[in-house]
């Protein structure tokens, strides 16, 4: 007989022995459980068990079954279920067995908390009997001899601290547990795996901390330099994690204490770590994304701890060196007076020629931020570092009398505002995959004034090439800006490795004139044509129609949504397939761990009637949120939506912007609501156009009247007809 709805096959695995039996939904696990202890004549109480999915193709890990996954149970889904020990016992037992227990069954203890602590029911139980606490205080105490218990136990820290159930604070509280994780990545002879799930546990202590007392702490624990060190390993994993270590604490740490990690980062030794160890060698593609994304990260913050500050600063009237800069940007470029004379007439006539728009007091220029005071760091470290092609930019302009000079000051104030602008400095860092890091910033000390150095070669050439006056300066900079951002971009996530490479990369003002006007060329030339929009508001209610039947088909075709641990990390391997029936009337769900197949309508559950749903919510206004880690609410808030019934909400964190505009359009389709989605917009105009276009291919060329043609006036009489 076919099963209901009410009902599941399910295959048991009891003591070896096989029990396959029909389950009803609505019977509680309690009572399940008890069943099979009274059948097979199990010893103990009920209480005494818990059910357990058997390892196979799509069950990887320990896994205890509960209310939220037993519809996992179902025999379609190919699991075995075993019934095992609680993990009430299974907590007692280990605990018992790591304090007190010695040989066998003390390694067992140790390889079952090590097998359990991935399950987040068995989790949870360790930690309300504060197991955590008691493991650090055995490994404090160094009761681990043997290497492979120490792995074991450390990796079962990380997995218990990644459930986001205890508080860190647990951990940075015990100093002497930190102090010997601590050793253990300061030792020079660390076993890998130990060394690995080490700097885990650091990762986790300092992005947790709550306060700059802690933070401090666990920072003096570290020493920077053996973090470093670190990097050369021949070890991806160790690389990696060393990296991610290092960017956590330039993310928490004080602004005192980040300046100095960034000057010794910024160091020859560090970059030549960084250059012969990260930025070469061929790794896994998995680490190598990741390693690419951290790069960008350590990247980013020495980029805003040595820039932004200065670029959001401008010139002090008693800053003594700020003044003795802009002099010797005089003295390196004319170089006519003695240093003793003082001759304010020339001097004005001089910072004129260097491009100062106030000659008079060129300190002025620099009052406002962005780009502040670094624009001159940057003039001055051009003049002293490449004093001959400083020289030759300043004299080029400077003897030029034809209106067509540039202006060296004014036009490096305006690139440096610009080159923060292309680098991001100042704003938020950038998510996967728009992250990518500058390799050929890592290869020299002084990164964004050689960056600056080469670009304002590139700017005073394009001006030439242009012929360009200062009545040209906004339209020189939208070349130089296309230069620049084109250069930048490579096939990997690092852009161009060297600055001679990057300088080869620009294209010169006749190709970017050429790309320019290609794209105008390609552009709709009835775009503001008024008979074409009258045409496109006539073909609207078509298209809107196409996508909303689009939308309907994704929706049917279903989506597998990743399921979130509360610190916004995916738990790899496991996922809710949601999907809607081919009638329109039923949305299904249902947990799907397979990566290579797609789930039928008969392997999921019904849970909400189109009928029934009453309202759709967004960002956030989805009450689910309020569950996750406050830090990772901003960014699951961009693609998270509820359907919600009077009774039921259907939550959701979509896995892309494109998926959740897709859901959004399709679950007000169903309820007869306009679609009103970026992506709605956006397919809609291109639709409109292409259809506007296929229909006027025969006017390709003819150039449409803006108006309609007036409607005649009606002839005086209709007394005519046509002659033989």
């Amino acid at each position: 007989m076919p099963e209901s709805e009410d009902e599941i096959k399910v295959g048991f695995s009891v003591l070896g022995n096989p029990d396959f039996r029909t389950v009803r939904r609505s019977q509680s696990l309690k009572s399940l459980i008890q069943e099979l202890v009274d059948k097979h004549d199990l010893p103990g109480a009920g209480e005494d068990y818990c059910l357990v999915f058997q390892k196979g193709n799509k069950i990887k890990d320990y896994r205890i079954v509960t209310e939220k996954n037993r519809s996992e149970m179902n025999a379609r889904n190919g699991n075995v279920i075993d019934i095992s020990e609680s993990p009430e016992k299974s907590v007692n037992r280990i605990l018992a067995e790591l304090k007190s227990g010695e040989g066998e069954d003390r390694k067992t203890a140790i390889q079952d908390l090590n097998r359990m602590s991935v399950d987040f029911t068995f989790a949870l139980e360790f930690l309300t009997r504060k197991g955590l606490s008691e493991v650090m205080m055995l490994v404090s105490g160094e009761k681990f001899p043997v290497v492979a218990d120490s792995i074991k136990i450390l990796q079962s820290i990380v997995f218990l601290m990644e459930h986001d159930i205890a508080s860190v604070d647990e951990l940075i509280s015990d100093t002497e547990f930190i102090g010997r994780i601590c050793r253990y990545i300061n030792a020079a002879n660390t076993d890998i795996y130990i060394l690995q799930h080490s700097i885990q546990i650091m990762i986790i202590s300092v992005l947790g901390a709550e306060n700059l007392e802690k933070i401090d702490f666990l920072e003096r624990q570290l020493a920077l330099s053996n973090l470093v060190t670190l990097l050369s390993r021949n070890n991806p994993a160790i690389q990696l994690r060393s990296l991610k270590l290092i960017n956590s604490l330039l993310q928490v740490v004080s602004m005192q204490r980040k300046t100095d990690m960034v000057k010794m980062l910024s160091e020859k030794p560090s970059r030549t770590i960084i250059k012969d160890h990260l930025l070469a060698g061929s790794m896994p593609d998995d680490i190598r994304s990741a390693l690419d994304y951290e790069l960008y990260t350590l990247q980013y913050h020495i980029l805003q701890r040595q820039i932004n500050d200065r670029m959001m600063t401008n010139i002090q009237p008693q800053d003594s060196l700020a003044l003795q800069k802009i002099k010797d940007l005089r003295s390196t470029a004319f170089d006519t007076d003695s240093p003793n004379v003082k001759n304010n007439t020339r001097f004005a006539q001089d910072y004129k020629k260097l491009g100062f728009t106030n000659e008079k007091d060129p300190t002025l220029d620099f009052m406002n931020v962005p780009p502040g005071v670094l624009a001159l760091d940057c003039m001055d470290y051009f003049a002293k570092n490449h004093t001959d092609q400083f020289t030759k930019v300043v004299l080029e302009n400077s003897c030029r009398s034809d209106n067509h000079e540039c202006p060296f000051a004014a036009s490096s104030i305006e690139l440096v505002k610009l080159l923060g602008e292309i680098l991001g400095i100042g704003k938020p860092p950038q998510s996967p995959p728009n992250a990518k890091y500058q390799e050929m910033f890592f290869k020299c000390e002084h990164p964004f004034e050689e960056f600056y150095t080469h670009c304002i070669i590139i700017l005073n050439k394009t001006w030439k090439e242009m012929r360009a006056t200062r009545e040209d300066f906004k339209k020189v900079f939208d070349v130089v800006r296309e230069q620049i951002e084109k250069a930048l971009q490579g096939k990997t996530n690092s852009g161009p490795k060297t600055f001679d490479e990057f300088k080869n990369k620009v294209k010169s003002y006749t190709d970017i004139s050429k790309k320019w006007q290609k794209d105008a060329n390609a552009q709709d030339p009835w775009k503001e044509s008024q008979p074409v929009k009258v045409l496109k508001e006539h073909l609207s209610h078509e298209i809107e129609e196409l996508i909303q039947q689009q939308r309907c088909n994704f929706m049917v075709e279903g989506t597998k949504f990743q399921r979130l641990k509360k610190n916004g990390e995916v738990i790899k391997g496991q996922y809710r397939y949601i999907k809607l029936h081919t009638n329109h009337k039923t949305i299904y769900t249902g947990n799907w761990n397979s990566e290579m197949t797609v789930p039928t309508i008969e392997d999921l559950e019904p849970k909400i009637h189109v009928q029934d749903i009453k309202d759709i919510t967004t960002g956030g206004m989805c009450s689910f949120l309020k569950e996750f880690n406050q830090k990772v609410i901003p960014d699951l808030q961009k693609t998270a939506f509820s359907v919600l019934s009077e009774n039921f909400s259907l939550d959701c964190v979509a896995p892309d912007e494109q998926t959740f505009n897709y859901w959004l359009d399709g679950i007000n389709t169903l309820l007869g609501k306009p679609m009103n989605s970026p992506d709605y917009h956006k397919e809609k105009e291109i639709l409109l156009s292409m259809e506007v276009k296929l229909r006027l291919l025969d006017l390709e060329g003819v150039d449409l009247p803006a108006t309609p043609p007036a409607i005649p006036l009606p002839p005086p009489h209709l007394n005519f007809s046509l002659a033989n």
